[in-house]
């Protein structure tokens, strides 16, 4: 059939496998091909949508995404559990690895980069991790951010160095481990570089929250009757720290694998800016509302605002990045990640929509090999001399 919006032709199907456009569907606003009501990495959903695990776990296809939805339910059970027993230490350690571990777990669920998985485990989860202590030990030798964050910072300079000038040094220090995996051959999309991003993000999150917390942790007893003060601070902890600082590297890290790819352009600078500036509000907003005495919940309520900023933007970035760089795909058979289906395919799948190139690495790596094979002509058998 041929294409409404891209004029190719292109195998039947509901959604065009070389532009992604929705076949016959006219989009209320703007560009066809855009697809602003179809995230390209899970078409169920609009771009403009701050889910947690669509957004962060782009590998998943639906049936998994559940699962892990339901695991990070269980462990804010978990950690409930945990602060009703008075079980502070063990809450604080809980919400601490949470995020990072389902994430740990999706990489193997999804099987994103099994043929390396100590090399991208190492630079990612592991470099952040190690930047992380070294980088909080020194900030906290200026000056303590859970101090200026309670209200407590002694001047306007303290609170300038911890809430502006951390949270610029972080996002530059951050994806500087993962940068060694930037030109390896499996790994030149825009979506490497956004998953990169995020585990070295939420390598840094763990560090951070361990050396900041490392006196209460190593003071507390290990049950506390005096429970009230920790609720907030544990819903930070577990689910708005670790978002934020992974999203903000992750939209870093993809803006530099796109400038890699030579297609760097406004939208990409926009994305390193729009992170930094979301680092700063979160870091800055939660000192100025605790200074301003407001309420803890409403610290929560900004740091929520910020990291569904944050979400929007790292799918805003991703969405296009997939429509553009699966367009670059040769037609070949292959399964949907996302409907499971077989197919023959160029960029998209026709049944669901999903963009190919959100794929784990493997299973791009054997289409291309298959597509490569399938362009060889065969050879034909020489002759006899006579014949």
């Amino acid at each position: 059939m041929r294409c409404d919006h891209c004029a190719n032709d292109v195998p039947d199907g509901v959604f065009c496998t070389r532009c992604g456009a929705h076949q016959g569907a006219v989009e209320a606003v703007g560009d066809p091909k855009l697809r602003e009501r179809s995230y390209a990495a899970h078409p169920g959903e609009a771009v403009v949508h701050a889910s947690i695990f669509t957004t962060l776990f782009p590998h998943l296809g639906q049936h998994k995404v559940h699962e892990f939805r339901w695991a990070f339910l269980a462990g804010l059970g978990g950690i409930l559990i945990l602060y009703l027993a008075g079980l502070i230490t063990a809450a604080i350690l809980v919400s601490a690895f949470l995020v990072p571990v389902l994430y740990l777990i999706y990489l193997y669920e999804a099987q994103v980069y099994r043929d390396e998985p100590a090399t991208v485990l190492g630079f990612t989860i592991g470099g952040g991790f190690i930047v992380g202590l070294v980088l909080t030990v020194i900030t906290n030798a200026l000056v303590n951010p859970i101090t200026a964050s309670a209200g407590l910072a002694s001047d306007l300079g303290t609170l300038f160095l911890a809430a502006l000038v951390v949270p610029l040094v972080q996002e530059m220090a951050k994806p500087l481990p993962a940068l060694i995996l930037r030109g390896r051959e499996p790994y030149g999309e825009t979506i490497d570089g956004l998953v990169f991003g995020i585990a070295a993000g939420l390598g840094f999150s763990v560090a951070e929250t361990l050396i900041r917390f490392s006196t209460v942790i190593t003071t507390l007893p290990i049950h506390s009757d005096n429970t009230a003060n920790w609720v907030y601070p544990l819903m930070s902890i577990a689910i708005f720290q670790p978002l934020m600082q992974g999203s903000a590297t992750g939209i870093v890290m993809a803006a530099i694998w796109r400038h890699a790819g030579g297609r760097f352009a406004k939208r990409e600078w926009g994305g390193i800016l729009i992170a930094v500036l979301g680092h700063i509000s979160f870091s800055a907003g939660s000192t100025a509302l605790a200074e301003m005495g407001a309420a803890q919940l409403v610290v929560i309520a900004w740091q929520a605002i910020v990291v569904g900023g944050l979400l929007i933007y790292v799918r805003y970035l991703l969405h296009h990045s997939l429509l553009e760089e699966a367009a670059d795909m040769g037609y070949s058979e292959t399964v949907c990640p996302s409907c499971h289906r077989h197919i023959y395919a160029s960029g998209f799948c026709p049944n669901c929509g999903m963009a190919l190139t959100a794929a784990p690495s493997h299973v791009k790596r054997a289409r291309r090999t298959r597509a490569t094979t399938a362009a060889v002509p065969e050879t034909t058998q020489p002759t006899r001399e006579g014949a």
